[in-house]
């Protein structure tokens, strides 16, 4: 997998009016740029790419907003890819949908439990739907 790690850098949740019985619920994954990073490791120090992203949750209607902030560090299976990769976002404000499908999963991975624990203790409906169980009659 090359995603090495993630820092979240800022974490924000604002209750608005109180829920109604319909409450949707937004969740909009952003990449807001990349640029060259260096993580130390044991055997030195090794060159991957930081995609600086915003994972916005949003209620409807107003009911509240959320927004995290922070840094993926992003290792391509093909080490030279990296110069490709920075270039490309430099000239194209462009991604690769499988570089960033695998961005957007590891912060949802990191994010939905904390975004479930604020949801809760705010007294708000969860960003996910949470499984239920139904009992229904045999006949």
């Amino acid at each position: 997998m090359p995603i090495m790690g993630i820092n979240i850098t800022k974490l924000s949740i604002e209750k608005g009016n109180p829920p109604v019985p319909q409450v949707e619920v937004d969740l909009t994954p952003k990449v807001n740029g990349i640029r060259l990073g260096e993580m130390r490791t044991p055997t030195g120090k090794i060159n991957g790419i930081e995609v600086l992203f915003e994972y916005g949750v949003t209620y409807k209607p107003d009911v509240a907003k959320a927004s995290i902030e922070g840094v993926v560090f992003y290792l391509p299976r093909n080490r030279d890819d990296v110069d490709r990769i920075l270039d490309e976002w430099e000239n194209e404000k462009k991604l690769d949908p499988n570089m960033f499908a695998e961005v957007v999963n590891a912060v949802t991975m990191e994010a939905m439990p904390l975004l479930m624990l604020l949801s809760k203790e705010l007294r708000l409906p969860y960003p996910i739907p949470v499984p239920r169980v139904n009992v229904t009659a045999k006949g």
